[in-house]
């Protein structure tokens, strides 16, 4: 009755080549694809469109492939060519473990139903639709009619069908935005149905939008701070401090109060993005606390964002589940706060300059990363650079972690250095210091690791042939 959902030729041959690879031989897999002048692009998309088409992402559990692909290339950039070949390794490594695993599968994306609707109707039925829960199926095939009708048009619709639930779960803005600006990097919007689908399967189990709606009941309207003036230092500070303290739930009507009285955008969005660092360094949770924050913030920042969106990103942004779980156990952080002992450390002219050998040694030796985390701060506040200094700690994530650490870590290196580089406060090492804590924390040395490193050295040599 039905059939798969397929693309062009050439497409469908590189996935039968996905499917009938074994993650222990990924390297072989992406060495022929290589040789084959295959571009990096092309090779995570492909590795994409696979988990699509082989992951049920109808929850609870969700794949990564669809969304963490973008970042991952982005992140690649800064890094030399072997390490840009390993990158991709852990991501085919990951991708092929999944559409083997059985809380994924086995799973088959068929062709979609058409709804018989307009466009116009499948607009407005959306999302009001999508939040019952009781309509996935008809949800999905709405969002395969989104994409084959309105295409790159229906980015704001799905953004907003995702924001609303960003606070059950920040992963379900995760697998839009993220996915969304993948297709944008690599021209594929030729293959937007899969993602849309992939995303609204997961958005469309157990939907949850009480905590929104109550946001805003208290605050309707489209208001939004306005972007004039300076960066105030102090009001971020200030901020910072209320935003990290305060029990959660309590900062939407913070951010919401700062709006009212005023507080430009960009000193509300320093104060936000510092917030958020802050909580994972204090916490030691892991590379979620952050990651889902940074899509919020780059929704904020982009000028093309409808001030609807807009208008509810603000109060939202640190309302997610990862916040929620890192302040339900303040009462063990907040007293003997970290963040404070290593601002208070003084930088003397006579101090011996951190390097970054340093602070990747220190990675090695003091597991809690600390003193990485006060070596990065010194580092930075001497005049280092931010973006080699991430290079090296994502080298560091790729060479001692499992795929899926890896992959999140490094997701989370590249937002907080586009989060360092638009810092202009004295508190923008936050960022990268808590980076360099869940490094240090993250490092492992288990069978897996040393698969992936091997296989790298296999993937780097054939190449090279």
């Amino acid at each position: 009755m039905h059939d798969m959902l397929r693309w062009d030729n050439e497409t469908e041959l590189r996935l039968q080549e996905v499917q009938n690879t074994l993650p222990d031989n990924a390297s072989q897999l992406l060495c022929q694809w290589q040789q084959q002048h295959v571009s990096f692009s092309r090779m995570y998309l492909l590795l994409a469109l696979a988990e699509a088409r082989w992951v049920d992402h109808h929850g609870p559990f969700i794949g990564h492939g669809t969304f963490n692909g973008g970042p991952i290339m982005k992140a690649s950039t800064l890094l030399y060519p072997p390490y840009q070949n390993l990158a991709l390794l852990h991501m085919a490594h990951y991708v092929l473990g999944l559409i083997r695993h059985p809380n994924y599968g086995p799973y088959l994306m068929v062709e979609h139903l058409k709804t018989q609707e307009s466009l116009e109707e499948i607009q407005h039925q959306f999302i009001p639709d999508l939040e019952t829960g009781e309509m996935p199926l008809l949800s999905e095939n709405r969002a395969a009619e989104l994409a084959t009708l309105a295409g790159i048009h229906a980015r704001w619709l799905m953004i907003r069908a995702a924001l609303r639930q960003y606070p059950e779960n920040e992963h379900r803005l995760l697998i839009v935005q993220r996915a969304l600006e993948f297709l944008d990097d690599t021209n594929g919007w030729h293959y937007a149905e899969a993602f849309f689908r992939a995303a609204i399967q997961y958005l469309g189990h157990r939907p949850d939008v009480h905590f929104t709606k109550q946001v805003l009941e208290a605050w309707p309207g489209t208001r939004a701070p306005l972007w004039q003036g300076p960066v105030d230092a102090k009001e971020v500070e200030k901020l910072r401090q209320d935003l990290v303290r305060c029990e959660f739930g309590q900062e939407p009507q913070k951010i919401i109060t700062a709006i009212s009285q005023n507080i430009n955008g960009s000193t509300l969005l320093e104060a936000i993005s510092l917030t958020a660092s802050t909580l994972m360094f204090l916490s030691g949770f892991d590379a979620h606390a952050v990651t889902g924050i940074h899509c919020v913030l780059d929704l904020l920042r982009d000028e093309r964002c409808p001030v609807d969106i807009r208008h509810l990103a603000w109060p939202l942004v640190l309302s997610s589940s990862r916040t929620r779980r890192q302040k339900a156990k303040r009462t063990d952080w907040i007293v003997d706060d970290p963040v404070t002992q290593v601002m208070q450390q003084r930088i003397s002219h006579s101090s011996r300059v951190i390097s970054r050998d340093d602070i990747i040694k220190s990675l090695y030796t003091d597991r809690t990363g600390l003193e990485a985390a006060s070596y990065t701060r010194q580092y930075l506040q001497t005049g280092g650079d931010p973006t080699q200094l991430t290079r090296v700690f994502i080298e560091t994530a790729l060479t001692t972690e499992e795929p899926f650490d890896a992959l999140h870590n490094v997701k989370m290196l590249w937002g907080l250095l586009n989060e360092t580089l638009h810092c202009r406060s004295t508190a923008c090492w936050i960022h990268l210091s808590a980076g360099a804590r869940v490094i240090a924390q993250s490092i492992t040395d288990s069978p897996m690791t040393t698969s992936i490193l091997q296989q790298w050295d296999k993937l780097n040599a054939c190449i090279k042939e």
